[in-house]
This record gives structure tokens, C-alpha cells and sequence, in this order.
């Protein structure tokens, strides 16, 4: 068997892990070639917080998809089980992980397929919607968790064969841009400073 990776995607209230909290996680396990599970739930909010109307609007989640969800808390903790002893793989890894790691885990490996889009092509964009669409990978219902794991499984598909021919180095690193300065670095991660 090969490596088993992790695709992770994260909807949350806004982008202050400190401020702001998740509301839907979506997970998949695979090898690429095969899906071993997976993961997905809404995030009740937490009391006393209100679904902000732009992240409603973005997502199309509503505080009635979330009255019923699972705690945050328990949220972590299950998405920490579930991607437990694999590479965890995620379009801006430093955002994902900044609301998952440091509360509950400590994560070993990681590859941010925003860095690997970046180091791939340093002079183009690297948000998701602009990679896919250069790469010609579907992306429908963008901003909800589990459609942005379907485009990130397949934006690593297309682009660790092309990093990996050209000896790229992507694991467990990060990007700092000054369009996009890092908010948050994952424990033991390398920053790679960008021009573009």
C-alpha cells in the first residue's frame, strides 16, 4: 500500500482561528488511487455566536444547517482520529490547520497544495478557484467543505508529479507572500518566501 493521505477542508465564521470558529469539516482518506472513509459534519455555533450573513452568503450554510451539528470540540477531536497516522493535505494548510492543530494534536505531516501550486508556478495565482480553472479541474460548489476536498485531491494529482519530477520540496511547507502574509505557521513547518 502507498502513502494514505488526508484531504482536509474547513468552513469557519471568518479567518481569526483565535476569533472565529469552525462550522463544517469535510475529510477524505485515500492513497490516490483508492478511498479508504470519509468525514464529514456541520459545526453547531458556539453559544452566544451568530453565522456572520457573508459567510452565509459565501457558503450557503445557514445557522439551521448547524443547529444540529456537532460540537467544535468533538469536531477536532473526530477529524483528528480520522487523519490520525497520515499525510494531511490541504489547499492553505496554515488556515486549516491553524483551528485544528495546537487545540487537540500535533501534526507530523503535511503538504499545503497552496505552497505546491506556488512553487510550481511562483508567478501565478495560487487560490484554489484560479489553480483548478489553470489546470482544468472541476469546481462546483466552491466554499463548501467536502467540494473543495474533491478539487484539492485533484489539484495534488496533477501537481505532485510535475514537483516531484523538478526535485521540488513541498512537504510540510508553507508560503509567505506579501499579498498573503502567514497568520499562522504549523509546528515544524518551512516558510518559503515568495516574491509573487
Amino acid at each position: 500500500m502507498g502513502e494514505i493521505y488526508t484531504f482536509i477542508d474547513l468552513e469557519t465564521t471568518g479567518l481569526d482561528h483565535e476569533n472565529d470558529q469552525i462550522i463544517e469539516v469535510a475529510a477524505i482518506r485515500t492513497d490516490l488511487e483508492r478511498e479508504y472513509g470519509r468525514f464529514q459534519t456541520f459545526v453547531q455555533l458556539d453559544e452566544g455566536r451568530e453565522l456572520p450573513s457573508f459567510i452565509a452568503e459565501l457558503t450557503g450554510i445557514t445557522e439551521r444547517d448547524l443547529n444540529g451539528g456537532t460540537h467544535s470540540f468533538f469536531a477536532v477531536s473526530a477529524l483528528g482520529k480520522f487523519f490520525a497516522d497520515t499525510t494531511v493535505v490541504a489547499h492553505n494548510a496554515p488556515f486549516d490547520l491553524s483551528f485544528v492543530t495546537g487545540r487537540v494534536m500535533f501534526l507530523e505531516k503535511f503538504v499545503c497544495t497552496r505552497a505546491l501550486a506556488k512553487l510550481v508556478a511562483p508567478t501565478e495565482s495560487a487560490s484554489l478557484k484560479d489553480v483548478c480553472a489553470r489546470y482544468g479541474i472541476e469546481l462546483n460548489g466552491h466554499h463548501r467543505a467536502m467540494n473543495d476536498v474533491f478539487a484539492t485531491i485533484e489539484v495534488f494529482r496533477k501537481l505532485k508529479p510535475i514537483a516531484d519530477y523538478r526535485g521540488i520540496n513541498y512537504r510540510n511547507v508553507v508560503v509567505n507572500a506579501p499579498g498573503r502574509p502567514l497568520k499562522y505557521v504549523p509546528y515544524g513547518a518551512k516558510i518559503v518566501e515568495v516574491v509573487a
